[in-house]
């Protein structure tokens, strides 16, 4: 063979060894959550099956529940600027991310904890939410009720007025969150989920609010008993991307990772019903009590989250017509 055509046959096959390889390129996808042993390592773990087999082994999911890549702001912001790929923690951590993420807050948005998994499971809620948080850095990828809202207090809480003066840990700065409960004469912080037990150790907080399974999964009832049960209201997981990621991988993995979060919300869901029924025989088989509002009083608790919706939609307009959009979703969901 000539020589020019022994350097074209060369050239060709370090070309093909080149593309092969850039093929076979695996990227790493890290999925962080604050919580273990609950709906979110099941989404999580569905979820990792779903993108490792439809990328064909292209992307490696790797899973850090129970805060191993650090408390919840952290995480959120290492989504933001590329150095995490996804987080799943409550949906009121993104709120100052994106004002739209406040609509998972509203009590009263869904009508049982069922129809809060099939109204975040409709198309268009899915595709409408995907846009939250895209000025940011972030995609959402799936959302999911992780439970009923309960306050776990050190002393009780019966009453809405047993809230007065007591330090209560939110599930994020959403302002409805904080707004309600400084109505109700509380004084509500913000703080990673990691750090509330040896807060309410030293009673530098008086209690928290967050999904009955938390509180299980946890053992709280190591440190309090009394888990008050809050009407209509539940807490949602939201999954958020990095955009940094979702562009570096390609449309065509991007298309994956999406479709992966969006198939393990079945599976999720079915899986969370029994876990949610199963926190509270453990809770109640560890010494803990559930307390049950009585009708006036959960009437109470929502008329201090509707007096200040005015409040919070002014400052907030962005939170109207998401409003709509589940109002809609709610009637799909029904047909």
């Amino acid at each position: 063979m000539l020589d020019w055509k022994k350097k074209i046959v060369s050239a060709a096959l370090a070309v093909g060894l080149g593309l092969s390889g850039f093929a076979a390129q695996a990227f790493t996808l890290k999925v962080s959550s604050p919580t273990n042993n609950d709906s979110i390592l099941k989404w999580m773990e569905t979820f990792k099956e779903g993108v490792e087999s439809g990328s064909q082994g292209k992307i490696n999911v790797e899973l850090y529940p129970a805060n191993q890549l650090g408390q919840i702001p952290a995480t959120v912001e290492g989504v933001v600027f590329g150095t995490i790929e996804v987080t799943a923690p409550a949906s009121g951590f993104f709120v100052k991310l994106d004002p739209r993420f406040e609509v998972f807050d509203v009590p009263g948005l869904f009508k049982s904890f069922e129809n809060a998994q099939q109204v975040l499971s409709d198309p268009q809620i899915l595709e409408r939410i995907s846009k939250y948080g895209n000025d940011k850095g972030v995609t959402t990828i799936a959302a999911f009720p992780h439970g009923p809202l309960a306050l776990l207090t050190l002393d009780g809480v019966r009453q809405v007025s047993d809230l007065k003066g007591k330090k209560i840990r939110v599930a994020g700065p959403s302002p409805l969150y904080v707004a309600p409960y400084k109505k109700m004469e509380a004084a509500p912080v913000s703080m990673a989920l990691g750090e509330v037990l040896p807060a309410m150790q030293t009673r530098t907080v008086d209690g928290l609010l967050a999904g009955v399974p938390v509180y299980t999964t946890g053992k709280f009832y190591d440190v309090a008993k009394p888990m008050t049960i809050l009407p209509q209201s539940y807490l949602i997981v939201t999954a958020v991307a990095s955009n940094a990621f979702l562009d570096k991988i390609g449309p065509d993995l991007a298309k994956v990772v999406r479709e992966a979060a969006v198939k393990a919300l079945p599976v999720t869901n079915e899986w969370n019903r029994t876990a949610v029924n199963k926190a509270f025989d453990i809770w109640k088989q560890n010494g803990g009590e559930v307390i049950e509002l009585p009708a006036p009083e959960q009437t109470a608790y929502l008329d201090a989250v509707n007096a200040v919706m005015p409040e919070v939609t002014k400052a907030n307009p962005a939170l109207r017509p998401e409003l709509e959009a589940f109002k809609a979703a709610q009637w799909r969901v029904g047909k």
